[in-house]
């Protein structure tokens, strides 16, 4: 059941993010990714959108998706997230955009009998966030950052952990991925 479930979501990636039988089977290739966001969110049983945790237990929730680019490290696309204390009242919140690609470790595609275009791999993006303060609205507070999105089809190394990581720089470090989903669609 749950292989036919994967295959149906599987099914539904493809038909919702539009994308021909394109296969990408080096890391050089360029690739659509979703990370608690778009189609991936289409899956049955699929926890949406993406939670990471920092050391103090202050959480951040990230719904993105967008493209890059291995070979030449562009990168587009971005999202929304949400910044809680570890007792759960909200920091901030706001957008992202993806601004470059930094690095990108590929893992494979057409694994655990996953349609060949799903891959997975770690992709380190640049994102510039643009959020608001709870304790302060109408304060627009701009900040770069490195978000961290893997996922695990194809030979992940051990150790690994789906879903996202997010470092606003010199502010917190979001780096224990908790749960939600993410995936790389090879585009060509």
């Amino acid at each position: 059941m749950r292989r036919f479930l994967f295959l149906f979501g599987a099914l539904s990636l493809l038909l919702a993010s539009g994308t021909a039988s394109a296969h990408a089977t080096t890391s050089t290739g360029t690739f659509h990714w979703d990370a608690g966001a778009g189609a991936i969110c289409a899956v049955a049983a699929i926890a949406c959108p993406d939670v990471a945790t920092a050391s103090n237990g202050d959480t951040v929730t990230i719904r993105a998706q967008g493209d890059m680019n291995a070979a030449t490290g562009s990168a587009s696309g971005g999202g929304t997230f949400v910044h809680r204390n570890s007792a759960g009242a909200l920091i901030g919140s706001g957008t992202f955009a993806a601004t470059r690609l930094i690095d990108f470790s590929f893992y494979g595609c057409d694994g655990d009998g996953a349609p060949s275009f799903l891959c997975g791999g770690r992709a380190a993006l640049a994102v510039h966030l643009v959020g608001h303060l709870a304790s302060n609205p109408s304060a627009t507070i701009e900040i770069d950052g490195i978000l961290w999105v893997t996922c695990l089809i194809g030979s992940p190394p051990s150790g690994v952990d789906e879903g996202v990581r997010l470092n606003v720089k010199d502010l917190i470090n979001f780096n224990q991925s908790v749960s939600g989903a993410t995936v790389f669609i090879a585009t060509s």
